[in-house]
């Protein structure tokens, strides 16, 4: 809890316990606002539900107060001190005047000519205000006497000084393969050779750069184009989805997780099943650091590879951006990881350091099959697996 304010009702002791001190201060409710709004707010309660429990706090109140603590966390004290602070800054301008100090409870100088003409501060001249100057000294000056409207004093004005006009000098238009200030019958409006150059690489990296991530999900959407065109799929046996196009936006896709405080996203009751450290690894892609980001993956998951393509993805659905806007594209990003791993010839057997000596029988060589004897071998066994089909891959292969 980091922000707002709540009354817990019970003993202080047994709630302290279970309560982390160094993030909230734990105080009696005494402050006469602080009785009046959870009167308020029981006496709500007890109207709307006609609990019991709350009934029976309005008929001991205010002795019943004093069983609440007021939970109140040291961030949000310090945002309400700040904003305490910003106001009384606002209106601390003074004046001192026949010894007394006397501050302005307003500074906007557009209400000065809203407000009458009677000095505020006892002791103190009239000050005409520039809407006066040109107003008449009474309202009851006769009708027949002509009202002249007083003049403002006039400000002197600065003496003219010379100025030097001087004209750009001629520009000469060379010609060039017999074309006057043309070059192949096109204007040239190059400055620089730098500029003729379409440098794709430094604009993609500019792009790269000026992500943000701290307002991610709020300034980017959700890339919605994974699959490619139907027409171009059915001539071919190559993958469905449209992984160049993913792999392009990638880092702005990575740039929407905001790593929220309670990621569902990788918890194996509602989100990953293999519990896929998947804030952490999106990170990392953001950050262009691709090697740690194949480690933390492969830390949970035996085969990105796999689930990257055919996992429903129950992260995306668990995923707190997903209560009101499109979730982040974690299958994606978890299948551009490994696969750039394979490009980049990351992925290699590794045999463990030492062998138990025992041997273990897998049978079946589809996905889970597979995934066991890999967590078998790493932890030393002798793994055999065995498949009635001619291929290896289960499901995967045969569908």
């Amino acid at each position: 809890m980091s922000g707002g304010i709540a009354y817990v009702m019970g003993e202080k002791a047994k709630f302290e316990k279970k309560c982390n001190t160094t993030m909230v201060d734990l105080l009696p409710v005494e402050a006469a606002e602080d009785l009046a709004f959870l009167h308020a707010t029981i006496d709500e309660f007890v109207g709307a539900t006609g609990s019991e429990v709350g009934q029976a706090v309005l008929d001991t109140w205010p002795v019943s107060a004093t069983g609440f603590v007021k939970v109140f966390p040291h961030e949000y004290q310090r945002a309400l001190q700040e904003l305490k602070d910003e106001a009384e800054a606002a209106n601390s301008f003074s004046v001192t005047v026949n010894g007394d100090c006397i501050t302005s409870p307003n500074l906007d100088i557009r209400n000065a000519y809203a407000i009458d003409n009677t000095p505020a501060v006892p002791g103190m001249r009239h000050v005409v205000l520039p809407a006066e100057a040109l107003e008449p000294d009474s309202d009851e000056d006769s009708d027949d006497e002509e009202k002249s409207p007083k003049q403002p004093p006039k400000m002197p004005l600065m003496p003219k000084m010379p100025v030097k006009i001087i004209a750009p000098p001629p520009v000469k238009i060379v010609e060039v393969n017999g074309q006057n200030g043309h070059t192949n019958g096109h204007t040239n409006g190059v400055k620089d050779i730098e500029d003729s150059i379409n440098d794709v690489g430094m604009k993609k990296k500019k792009r790269e750069n000026l992500l943000d991530k701290t307002r991610g999900f709020v300034k980017y959407k959700r890339e919605t184009k994974l699959y490619r065109d139907p027409e171009e799929r059915q001539h071919d046996w190559e993958e469905i989805f449209d992984f160049k196009n993913v792999r392009r936006g990638l880092k702005t896709q990575a740039a929407r997780c905001m790593d929220c405080g309670v990621p569902f996203c990788h918890s194996t009751s509602h989100g990953c099943p293999l519990g896929n450290i998947i804030p952490k690894f999106n990170d990392l892609v953001f950050h262009n650091d691709w090697k740690e980001a194949l480690n933390q993956l492969t830390q949970t998951n035996n085969f990105p590879e796999f689930t990257g393509r055919v996992c429903p993805a129950p992260c995306e659905g668990a995923c707190v951006l997903g209560i009101n806007e499109p979730p982040v594209t974690i299958k994606n990003i978890e299948c551009t990881i490994i696969d750039n791993a394979f490009d980049n010839g990351w992925i290699k057997a590794t045999a463990p350091r030492n062998r138990t000596g025992k041997k273990v029988a897998i049978v079946g060589s589809g996905p889970s099959g597979l995934a066991a004897a890999d967590q078998l071998n790493k932890a030393g066994h002798t793994v055999t697996v065995y498949e009635r089909n001619n291929r290896c891959g289960g499901l995967l292969m045969y569908g």
